[in-house]
């Protein structure tokens, strides 16, 4: 389980927040995730179960170090949670492309030193209570630099979402990401945190336990 501490520029109160992933050889995923408001004791959870589906072949090249699934991903599933009584059905969509990447050749092993990959999305959420649609449509460029520091991976990504209504498209809304995560094979925890900001000032960071 993935567990963290959530601050933002609008509540400004501290939240323990948690993900865990359960997934099937089927390609089907059930996601939980909550928070817990440290201030009033607050407590939301939000659940998600997804079939996934991979359009296009994915090729191993063994002269490559980073590899990431640039397959197609389409995704049916139901969304619940508990600031809500409504079950919405839920379909998604994602694809990755790798840009560029930079690696070496150390003691007979490729190593990577950083990357950059495009990532595109959509999801509708249907409510079939109310029989309404809405979502949202992002994109977004990530460079990542590997060790960074000797403790130290460091990603930055820049992107757009738009929220989606079964009527029309909303203003497409910039964004800014910074996250710092620990070395594969590095036990330590420190300097694992995400920072996310907005164009109108907003912004959160969550730092991993």
């Amino acid at each position: 389980m993935e567990t963290r501490l959530a601050l933002d520029s609008k509540a400004k109160q501290l939240n323990l927040a948690f993900k865990k992933k359960f997934v099937h050889s089927t390609d089907t995923e059930l996601k939980v995730q909550g928070r817990l408001n440290t201030t009033n004791a607050a407590a939301t959870v939000n659940t998600s179960l997804n079939k996934y589906f991979y359009l296009g072949s994915s090729v191993v090249k063994p002269n490559e170090a980073y590899q990431p699934d640039t397959r197609l991903r389409v995704g049916l599933g139901a969304k619940a949670s508990t600031s809500s009584d409504d079950v919405t059905i839920s379909l998604n969509a994602k694809k990755k492309m790798v840009l560029n990447r930079v690696q070496h050749l150390t003691r007979n092993r490729v190593v990577i030193d950083s990357y950059t990959h495009a990532v595109a999305r959509v999801h509708y959420d249907f409510n079939p209570r109310s029989e309404t649609w809405r979502g949202e449509a992002s994109a977004c460029l990530s460079h990542a630099v590997l060790r960074f520091t000797e403790d130290q991976d460091l990603r930055v990504t820049a992107g757009v979402r738009a929220p989606l209504t079964q009527h029309s498209v909303g203003q497409p809304e910039p964004f800014l990401r910074v996250q710092a995560r620990r070395p594969s094979g590095k036990a330590c925890a420190e300097n694992c945190w995400t920072l996310n900001v907005d164009r109108h000032g907003g912004w959160n960071v969550l730092y991993d336990l």
